[in-house]
């Protein structure tokens, strides 16, 4: 079955920005003005299956059933008449995702049919980036040497994987543990250097979804960490994190549980996260933060939102 990727296309351009200024002007207000954190982001874990081992990763082969083709399309009409407005698919590694033969990309026309106005997809990019998602997150955790402490012995595929790919919209996610902190300023330079057609880089803190492991960095071995990366802001390297967003960060001065944001899987559905309330103390997903300074109006997350538009 191949879906037709054009199914926004038929609404027309103008009908597609009126329906989200129509959409984001009242939520914006109420938002930052009135402070109210009302549903806007949600996920959906379509598989547990991956074809990686990453180390400090327990959500993946755990052999819980993937997602049927009738739950996913229900869940999505049912966060649509929610509230919420902008999706995203992960895993697992979602790209491994079928019900019979309807696959990965048969969701993401579904999702865009109903409404959503954005539809992101974290992979870790060893299956290629075909996908008519409008932004692909594909996880990089450094240069050869670094990345496969985490990730494995994949380094040349995913980085294939982006610069053939063609993909309009691609992004990195580098998660920073003990093994992988040393890697950073190398492998923004290397991205700066050889043009590796990619946004940026979106950093988040390895989260200790089982408790404190070997490869857990606590608040005050995250600080300098976080001033390295204030630092590579500072000389142009291409950082997506907002300097406030790793400010709020560093600080630890920002709530958790954010019900701007859900996320689902075959068990059930759960507010910003599948963590327990636990684990929010040492939570390391600096998306959280960029919503929250978003919402405290701090300019450089303001201007940082954007580039998710």
């Amino acid at each position: 079955m191949q879906p037709d990727r054009r199914c926004g296309e038929s609404k027309g351009l103008g009908r597609i920005l009126w329906d989200r200024l129509r959409f984001y002007i009242p939520y914006t207000w109420r938002f930052l003005v009135l402070r109210h954190p009302e549903p806007l982001i949600y996920g959906i874990a379509l598989t547990d299956s991956c074809n990686l081992a990453c180390k400090g990763c327990h959500v993946a082969n755990t052999g819980r059933p993937d997602m049927t083709w009738e739950r996913l399309v229900d869940s999505l009409r049912n966060a649509w008449h929610r509230g919420f407005r902008e999706l995203y698919f992960s895993g697992g590694e979602p790209m491994l995702w079928c019900d019979g033969e309807r696959t990965l990309e048969d969701a993401i026309v579904e999702a865009k049919r109903i409404g959503f106005f954005h539809v992101h997809v974290y992979t870790n990019g060893t299956l290629g980036l075909d996908t008519s998602a409008d932004l692909a997150w594909v996880s990089m955790d450094g240069l050869p040497g670094t990345f496969e402490r985490r990730r494995g012995n994949a380094f040349a595929q995913v980085e294939g994987a982006v610069r053939q790919g063609r993909h309009p919209k691609v992004a990195v996610i580098y998660v920073i543990d003990r093994n992988t902190a040393d890697g950073i300023e190398p492998f923004l330079r290397w991205v700066h250097a050889t043009a590796f057609p990619v946004m940026g880089v979106m950093f988040y803190f390895h989260t200790p979804y089982y408790g404190r492991d070997e490869l857990f960095l606590n608040s005050e071995e995250r600080v300098p960490i976080i001033d390295r990366l204030l630092g590579c802001i500072k000389a142009g390297l291409p950082v997506i994190n907002s300097r406030a967003g790793l400010l709020a960060l560093r600080s630890g001065n920002w709530p958790r549980r954010l019900p701007v944001a859900y996320v689902m899987d075959i068990d059930g559905e759960y507010v910003c996260c599948r963590a327990s309330d636990e684990i929010c103390a040492d939570c390391g997903y600096a998306a959280c933060t960029e919503l929250t300074e978003f919402q405290r109006l701090r300019p450089s997350a303001l201007l940082g939102m954007l580039r998710y538009w």
